[in-house]
């Protein structure tokens, strides 16, 4: 279980990135047990098939391929969820564990948000992106914000922040992945001695299925 250190009062704006949370957890302060812990990683909407459309079918079938992952990562034992709150994997497996957390067989599933820096939210480009984001930082257990503002290593600080606090990852990565994030997060946990649940794009021609009844990749 982590536990939450409040930060007492009204959240600065500059500190929260515009959004009124009152979960704040400094990094230094921030405790959760890792054993029981699993963190995220994976690529922006762009990267992703159909560009994340969650309408096509592919899409429909890796968030499937998500909740199982998750619920499995569950049944061992892990009850912290932690994300990097990025549109794209990390936002896609907040939303989920954020709805399971309140389905009554996972009422103690506890979803941390781990931001690169108080702004973050300027990333999300659709009012819908937006309210999302907002929502599950409003919602979760817990915030932590490794950086104050955006800088040169950023994400690497707090990628490496929810490593050191899990002991498994859950990951979605395709073969163009190179030199990126998500590539750099998952040899972190290898480095680490993590657990590694990855799902390969390229292996998976089930993702790029169009609709229901096309069979066939694109």
């Amino acid at each position: 279980m982590c536990y939450n250190v409040l930060i007492m009062g009204i959240v600065s704006p500059n500190l929260s990135g515009g959004f009124d949370v009152s979960n704040i957890v400094p990094a230094e302060e921030f405790f959760c047990n890792r054993d029981t812990s699993c963190c995220f990683t994976g690529h922006r909407d762009r990267d992703l098939p159909f560009g994340g459309d969650v309408h096509k079918q592919g899409m429909k079938n890796l968030l499937s391929m998500l909740v199982l992952m998750i619920k499995e990562a569950y049944s061992e034992g892990c009850r912290t969820f932690i994300s990097g709150m990025s549109k794209g994997i990390d936002l896609r497996c907040a939303e989920i564990v954020h709805s399971l957390s309140a389905q009554p067989e996972y009422k103690d599933m506890k979803l941390v948000c781990v931001l690169p820096y108080a702004g973050q939210r300027t990333e999300m480009k659709t009012p819908l992106d937006s309210y999302t984001y907002s929502l599950i930082l409003n919602s979760c257990s817990a915030v932590v914000i490794t950086s104050p503002k955006y800088e040169s290593g950023c994400y690497k600080k707090r990628n490496s922040f929810m490593v050191e606090h899990s002991s498994r990852l859950i990951g979605v990565i395709k073969e163009k992945a190179k030199g990126s994030g998500t590539l750099q997060t998952i040899n972190m946990a290898k480095r680490a001695g993590l657990t590694l649940n990855i799902i390969c794009l390229d292996d998976n021609p089930v993702f790029y299925i169009d609709s229901d009844s096309d069979s066939r990749p694109i």
